[in-house]
């Protein structure tokens, strides 16, 4: 996918996340737990904030107040910013602040803008603003679909950047040395899980386990928004568990 398109989506992304928040800001977010809409909108607003700060850091953050007439006010203003500082820069521009190591996971070439990019950091946003709609439009029961070219650019994005970049290669879970195929629309990622960090392939080579699904489903599995039953999953249940554990403690 092309930077223009990462902020395409973007702009999207968070105009229907908006829209759907003003349905109920009291509304629990169940993939969020703990969180109610209003939270997911502030939290929002930080993100927002920060990458607009990276893009451009002499831009003040965009400010609001505490309730939540205020915070959607805050929300729209600090999602136009970001949209207007995305358009000024090249996605090859570097960028200060990255809190993701540079690379990807190890046997494959990254298929996305490099780390510390303002390309890479776009496609995060998009990303965010994506999932972020999801749980809202879950939590007021208005789910709409995830474009399926992003869902599977964010598979990719998940395996490939944000697991190895935050990966527990220390987790005594027996996975070690184990490999997961993971699987959707012709789209394949062979992971194999070692103390030193996890390698990728695309290929479709021997597995201890596989999840396969649609792309939407598959990625808001993967980002812990949708339970097991909307993917298959088939081989070592122990190998699937540790892979399910592994990825919750690298969305961080």
């Amino acid at each position: 996918m092309d930077y223009v398109r990462f902020q395409h989506l973007f702009q999207a992304e968070g105009l229907r996340l908006g829209q759907a928040a003003v349905t109920d800001m009291d509304a629990p977010v169940p993939s969020c737990p703990g969180w109610t809409v209003a939270d997911v909108v502030r939290h929002s607003v930080l993100m927002y904030n920060g990458a607009t700060g990276q893009l451009r850091p002499e831009r003040r953050p965009v400010a609001g107040g505490a309730n939540k007439g205020e915070l959607l006010d805050t929300y729209t203003r600090a999602h136009a910013a970001l949209v207007t500082e995305m358009a000024r820069r090249d996605p090859l521009d570097p960028i200060e602040g990255e809190d993701l190591e540079p690379g990807v996971a190890e046997g494959v070439e990254s298929g996305g803008p490099d780390p510390g990019t303002a390309g890479f950091l776009i496609r995060r946003m998009a990303r965010e603003a994506a999932v972020h709609r999801a749980d809202i439009e879950m939590a007021v029961g208005t789910p709409g679909p995830l474009d399926a070219q992003q869902a599977l650019d964010g598979i990719d994005e998940v395996l490939g950047v944000l697991l190895p970049a935050h990966y527990d290669g220390g987790a005594k879970d027996g996975a070690s040395g184990r490999t997961i195929g993971v699987h959707s629309n012709r789209h394949h990622w062979r992971l194999t899980m070692q103390r030193s960090g996890v390698s990728m392939s695309r290929d479709q080579g021997f597995t201890d386990a596989a999840v396969t699904g649609e792309p939407a489903e598959l990625l808001l599995y993967l980002w812990g928004r949708r339970p097991g039953s909307v993917v298959s999953q088939t081989g070592d249940r122990t190998v699937l568990t540790a892979f399910r554990r592994r990825l919750a403690a690298s969305m961080v």
